[in-house]
């Protein structure tokens, strides 16, 4: 795999703006909107000595009803953050 290339802020607020989005219409296909009571993603990118971190948080309360379970929830994520490798190889490697 190729080395990242020198990131600026505003790559990293395209990459945060990609994953955001990313995550958001992951998680929100698994989860019925009607059972979705609130929803909140914050995501944390940090660029320092060549390394790239990105956080994501996300506080989702559902309907008592719900089936949906934290693991379902984590899936979705995983499944963004591996979008996300794909979006950032694409765009981002020298």
């Amino acid at each position: 795999m190729n080395k990242l290339k020198k990131l600026s802020q505003e790559d990293l607020d395209i990459i945060s703006q990609y994953f955001s989005d990313k995550a958001n219409e992951i998680i929100l296909s698994k989860v019925p909107s009607k059972e979705v009571l609130d929803f909140d993603l914050q995501i944390d990118a940090s660029y320092d000595d060549e390394e790239l971190d990105i956080n994501i948080d996300v506080d989702i309360a559902l309907d008592e009803l719900s089936k949906i379970k934290n693991d379902d929830i984590e899936l979705a994520i995983e499944e963004a953050y591996n979008q996300l490798d794909v979006f950032i190889d694409e765009n981002y490697r020298e």
